[in-house]
């Protein structure tokens, strides 16, 4: 069992050293100027977009911060009555444990915004432009 387990691990450790991919796309625009004046509208939309975006990962990770020292605050608040009781009587409450306080979890915010490039794409179609999609590996890459 111990020999499998080392066998995953190895293996789970060579697929992280994969190679890293990124999408990238290569825009034709739109024959005409009708065409063209839509794309501006695309790209203004995408700017609103990633604005709105950038503004919400700011509030989340905000938002974050304060429910990381909230919760820090009420775990010190218990831990001083717990000590308090603890005090009082050894025997019948433990001992407890100072809390540690937490780095705050930006994972929910880190995806904010990210169908900016989509809804653009998808824009930029409408307008008559075309955009070709490929792989590109940008790390870990077989030379």
């Amino acid at each position: 069992m111990a020999r499998l387990l080392a066998i995953l691990l190895f293996t789970l450790g060579l697929a992280a050293c994969g190679p890293v991919m990124e999408t990238r796309y290569d825009f034709t625009p739109p024959p005409t100027k009708s065409g063209m004046q839509c794309v501006q509208n695309c790209q203004a939309d995408q700017s609103m977009c990633q604005s709105d975006a950038r503004n919400a990962k700011m509030e989340c990770r905000a938002n974050a911060d304060h429910q990381a020292e909230s919760n820090y605050r009420k775990a010190k608040d218990d831990y001083i009555v717990a000590l308090k009781l603890y005090a009082k009587d050894p025997a019948k409450f433990p001992e407890p444990k100072e809390p540690y306080k937490y780095s705050p979890s930006y994972y929910q915010c880190d995806n904010l915004g990210s169908e900016c490039t989509g809804q653009y794409n998808m824009c930029y179609r409408s307008c008559g432009g075309q955009i070709a999609e490929h792989q590109v590996c940008v790390a870990n890459c077989d030379q």
